[in-house]
This record gives structure tokens, C-alpha cells and sequence, in this order.
């Protein structure tokens, strides 16, 4: 049986070389030894020895063409006695050897030489990422699963009554919770009066927090239990999940940053258009100055080309930006209109996409950044099975309870989401195994083989699941099936009263010269009285030696004293004075209460932007 990989430590990963010629030892050694602990060898028998004196190897290279023993065959073997990540060197066209390692399991990728030496660091960078996530989920399952053999969840036993039979050390040593009006224990008991009462096992996760403030996730299991088929008890198995969330989320944002790797193309094609129209129409109103008119229209074509600039970077920002993981309930195809730019561009062109939306689609409940994610990743490896080219399609309807639908869903209603392709579709073999961790058909790479299971995940997590019809030749359609849920419909927005607005004093800090004076001039053209600074330090001063503005206007990333930093002084030396933080970022780790304007941003959002913060002092 294959060991797991080890837990990653504070330590350097190391890494094993293996190649019949010294020369090639010493180039990646040379290339490697800064970044890692290095183990090398020209005999892949001596390598199995090492193996099997030092298991935990992060990443394995190995040559193909070796007296001894073929490469490919070596990283069999190798897979027997460690769980390292393999990379397959190989200075000749055999891909049959590569074909067998990858079905093999063997490697995780393989490189041509001669190699790029900064693309084959790359590549052992993410293998050793790679290893290092799965030892710390191995390394979790490990311990939840010890921990569970010895009686670390808090257990219970109550009866119809709600009393309680019996309990372990763990449950009456479980913290206390925040719970000011009740809520919370009440749900509680509503969930284990309907688990008993139904008979039917339940399984949920909540965030909870302890008094001290802190956040925890905790699992709670019902099983009803009885005698003569009737569910007289109710046994509880309470378990804190915080870990195993952290690590999924950091695997979630993982798969996201990758999907924007393969957006960039895309994304730089649609940033260089819209900026040969910016550049192009504002050297056309240069030049016709004396063409009212012209003047007009040239500088409206300028504006309008970076504001579909600006909407392209907000949506990159709030895809690619790290959240928690927390289920909404939603209008699947409202989620796909939002990152529709978004699908567009992942086709590179290579593909076009194109988007079937039934009407009135009902609400689904899951993570809104999750769902997104899962139909980027449909749609890439829809265009990828296309080498040709071709049309994805992306389709949304709402399934009757009396419509046909997979054998493994309960019966009830559904929304299904399908992304169909016109490419090389997939052998049953394939089809068998594409929801396994780490398995990729795609070249190295181009994939982590996480796209799907994390579909999947997402998808079972939901209560729904996922559905392929493919045959070799004839194309894919990916089914995502979630279960109907009833949408509570937002609270309408509050029309602030209409007022004009007055003069004001206000203090710009703000370290881009350009930025600072495009500002300023805006601010002035409104009226306002305006003394501007680079610098968070030189701002601070200014307001103890004249503290009469009415509002602070500050960048969030400056040198030295950040904008945030300065908002928080503020707030404790001049309580009076609004701020409003300005900042390019997608997030921010800041107090609610602060008013943010995100750049680019027109002079009507800047007016908005002052009032909204005027109204956080106005109490």
C-alpha cells in the first residue's frame, strides 16, 4: 500500500533526482538546491533503496532512458513505496512510456529536455505544492479518524422528551456558546424534535461563536434509534469541522487562481482593445480641439471603452477574491449573466460560448463563489476537449418533480445547469473516473485534476449531484443538478432623501501623483475646498495643527502609514471628521463602518461616495 504523504512541515520539502547522466544531475541540482533539499542518483535501483530508507520525498524527476530501468517503470515501482509527486524527464519522443506513467499513475507531469529552466521550476514548485495539500488532508483525515476511535466528539443521548439519557466528557466539556435571545438552542431542539419524529438521519454545519468571540464550525449528526421500528431516541455526534473548512477554502481559492492563470489570455486581448480605443479617440480629440461636436463624441468613446474596462477588472476582482465558504440561496442563471465577460474570455478565442436561460429559474441554495467557479471550470474544460474549435453552451432549466433525472437524486424538484461541447467527448473508462482528486486527462500542465471533484463536492454538499453523457467522438454535456429551494426576496433598498450638496473642507491623501491631482481637480470642479498630501504622516500633522475639515479622503495603500492605519487614528483622535477610504483593491480588512470607493470611479460615484460618508458622522 502506498504511504501517505507526510504532513508539511516548517522545513524545505526534498526532492529526489534520479538520471544516468552526471552532467544532467548537476544542471537540475544547480537549478533546485536553492529551494529544496536535494537527493540524486544515476541507478534507479539505488533510488529505491533511498526510497525506502527516506519516504517522505515531495517530488521525484526522473530521467525515461535509463540502462537500468525505463523511467516510467521505475515511478511504478516508486508510487509502491512513497506517495511522492512525479515528474517525467524524457529527451525523446516515446510517448507510449508517457502514456503508460500517467495511466499508471505514475507522474504528474513530464518535461522535454533540453527544458526551461524558470517553466521546470514552475512546474516543481506546484508538484510540491500539490504534495504538500494532500499531506495536509491526508494528515487531517488521519487524525479526525484516531480522534473519532478515541471518543473526541461530544456525544449525547436524549429521548422524545428532550431529556437528557446519557453524554460523554467531551459533550459536557463542549464551550458555551453565544446565544442572547435564544435562537440558537431553540433551532436546536426543533431539529432534534423533527429528526425524531421523522426517523430520519440528519447531518448539518453551523458557525457558531464561544463567548471569548471565536469562530468555530461545528457538525452536528442526528440518528434516530428505537425499538420496534420507532424512534424513541436520538443520539448527537458533535464535531468541530473549523480545520477541514480552512483547508477546503484555501483549495477553492487554489482552483480559482488557476482559472484566472487561464483567463489572462483572454483578459489581455479585451484590455488591449478597449485601450487602442481610449488612446485612439483621445489623439483624435487632441487634434480636433476645434470641432465641438467631434470633441464630444471622441472624448464619449474614450470614457465609454474605459468603463467597460473598469466592469471587466471589478468582476475579475470579485471572482478571484478569497471568501468564506457560506451557502446563499440564489437565481442560478442571474450567477451566470454576472460572469458571463468572464466565461467569454476563458474561450481565448478558441471557442465562443453561448448561454440558454429558461425564464423564471427558480432559487437554489449553495456558496455563490463556489457555484461561479464550478461553471468557469465546466466551461475551460469544455473548450479544451474542442482542439478545433467549437460552441460551448450553457443551459439552465427547472426540472419537474416527474421529470427524469438521475437514479442516485430523491425525488423532488430541481435546477439543472448544463454545459455542453462539441469536442472529443470521453471514453467510458475516462467517464469512470473523472471525479477522482488529482485525475486529469489534460497535458502537464494545464490541469490539477480538481476542477471536477470540487463540482461534484459542491454539487453533493447542495443535496443535488452532477450527471455526464459523452461517448468518444460525439462531444460532453456535464449536468449539475441542485435541489429547488424557496429564494426570500431582498429587502428594497432605501432611497436616501434628495439634498443638495453643500461645500465642504476636505483633506486628500493620496500617494500617486496622477490620482491625487485627477482628484483634486474633481473635488474643486464640485465646489470644495481641498488641501491634499502624499502621505498618511504628512495628513495626521496637518490635522493636529488644524483639525476644521469636514471629511478625509484617503488611499488604503500608501508607503509607511497605511490609508487603513489612518482611518483607525482618526476615528480615536477626531471622531467627528468622516473618512472615506479609496482603494483599488477587491477586499479589505477594515471596519464596516467605513465608507469605500473603489477605483476606477467616475466624478458621480465620488459625489456619492462623500455623501454616504458624510451620513457616518451625521448622528
Amino acid at each position: 500500500m502506498t504511504p501517505s504523504p507526510m504532513p508539511a512541515g516548517a522545513g524545505r520539502q526534498r526532492l529526489l533526482l534520479v538520471d544516468d547522466e552526471a552532467e544532467i544531475l548537476t544542471a537540475l541540482r544547480d537549478l533546485l538546491e536553492d529551494s529544496y533539499d536535494i537527493l540524486a542518483t544515476t541507478s534507479p535501483v539505488e533510488a529505491l533503496a533511498m526510497l525506502g530508507e527516506t519516504p517522505d520525498v515531495a517530488v521525484i524527476l526522473s530521467d525515461q532512458r535509463m540502462p537500468d530501468m525505463p523511467g516510467n517503470v521505475f515511478l511504478t515501482r516508486a508510487r509502491e513505496v512513497c506517495s511522492a509527486e512525479a515528474i517525467l524527464l524524457t529527451g525523446y519522443a516515446d510517448l507510449s512510456a508517457v502514456v503508460s506513467a500517467v495511466n499508471e499513475g505514475a507522474i504528474s507531469g513530464y518535461v522535454h529536455k533540453p527544458w526551461e529552466p524558470e517553466a521546470l521550476l514552475a512546474m516543481v514548485d506546484s508538484a510540491v505544492e500539490r504534495y504538500r495539500l494532500r499531506g495536509a488532508l491526508a494528515f487531517e483525515q488521519r487524525a479526525f479518524a484516531a480522534l473519532t476511535e478515541q471518543g473526541p466528539d461530544a456525544v449525547s443521548v436524549i429521548d422524545r422528551d428532550g431529556r437528557l439519557i446519557r453524554d460523554n466528557a467531551r459533550k459536557r466539556n463542549l464551550p458555551g456558546w453565544q446565544d442572547p435571545d435564544g435562537t440558537a438552542a431553540s433551532l436546536a431542539r426543533t431539529a432534534d424534535a423533527d429528526a425524531l419524529s421523522s426517523g430520519i438521519y440528519s447531518d448539518e454545519e453551523a458557525r457558531r461563536l464561544t463567548h471569548e468571540g471565536e469562530e468555530r464550525w461545528i457538525r452536528t449528526r442526528r440518528i434516530p434509534f428505537g425499538d420496534g421500528g420507532h424512534a424513541a431516541y436520538l443520539l448527537k455526534i458533535e464535531s468541530d469541522e473549523t480545520d477541514r473548512r480552512i483547508i477546503e477554502q484555501k483549495l477553492h481559492q487554489s482552483e480559482k487562481l488557476q482559472a484566472l492563470g487561464t483567463l489572462a489570455g483572454g483578459i489581455a486581448h479585451d484590455f488591449n482593445n478597449l485601450l487602442a480605443v481610449v488612446i485612439g479617440n483621445l489623439e483624435l480629440a487632441a487634434r480636433r480641439g476645434d470641432d465641438p461636436d467631434r470633441l464630444a463624441q471622441y472624448l464619449a468613446n474614450a470614457t465609454d471603452a474605459a468603463t467597460r474596462g473598469s466592469a471587466i477588472s471589478r468582476r475579475l476582482l470579485s471572482f478571484s477574491r478569497q471568501r468564506d465558504l457560506a451557502a446563499e440561496t440564489f437565481r442560478p442563471d442571474h450567477a451566470i449573466r454576472g460572469v458571463e465577460d468572464i466565461l467569454t474570455q476563458a474561450m481565448a478565442g478558441r471557442a465562443s460560448v453561448s448561454l440558454d436561460l429558461a425564464s423564471e429559474i427558480w432559487a437554489i441554495r449553495t456558496d455563490p463563489s463556489q457555484f461561479e467557479l464550478a461553471i468557469v471550470n465546466l466551461c475551460i474544460n469544455a473548450r479544451d476537449a474542442m482542439p478545433e474549435g467549437g460552441e460551448v453552451v450553457v443551459t439552465v432549466r427547472n426540472m419537474e418533480s416527474e421529470a427524469p433525472r438521475p437514479v442516485a437524486l430523491s425525488p423532488g424538484e430541481y435546477v439543472r445547469i448544463s454545459v455542453r461541447d462539441t469536442g472529443t467527448g470521453m471514453t467510458e473508462e475516462v467517464k469512470a473516473r473523472v471525479f477522482e482528486p488529482f485525475f486529469t486527462t489534460k497535458t502537464q500542465g494545464r490541469g490539477t485534476g480538481l476542477g471536477l471533484p470540487m463540482v461534484h463536492a459542491m454539487a453533493d454538499a447542495a443535496g443535488g449531484g452532477v450527471a455526464i453523457d459523452s461517448a468518444l467522438g460525439e462531444g460532453t454535456t456535464i449536468h449539475l443538478w441542485l435541489p429547488r429551494q424557496t429564494a426570500t426576496a431582498p429587502a428594497p433598498a432605501v432611497t436616501p432623501e434628495a439634498r443638495e450638496d453643500k461645500r465642504l473642507r476636505i483633506l486628500l491623501a493620496e500617494d500617486d501623483l496622477e490620482v491625487r491631482e485627477m482628484l483634486a481637480e474633481q473635488l474643486r470642479h464640485a465646489g470644495h475646498e481641498l488641501v491634499a498630501t502624499d502621505c498618511a504622516k504628512d495628513a495626521l500633522a496637518l490635522l493636529e495643527h488644524d483639525s476644521n475639515f469636514e471629511l478625509l479622503i484617503t488611499d488604503y495603500a500608501m508607503p509607511g502609514l497605511s490609508g487603513g492605519d489612518l482611518a483607525q487614528r482618526v476615528a480615536r483622535d477626531w471622531p467627528h471628521l468622516p473618512v472615506l477610504l479609496v482603494t483599488g483593491f477587491a477586499d479589505l480588512d477594515r471596519d464596516d463602518s467605513l465608507v469605500v470607493l473603489t477605483k476606477p470611479f467616475t466624478s458621480g460615484q465620488l459625489q456619492t461616495a462623500l455623501r454616504d460618508a458624510l451620513a457616518t458622522r451625521s448622528a
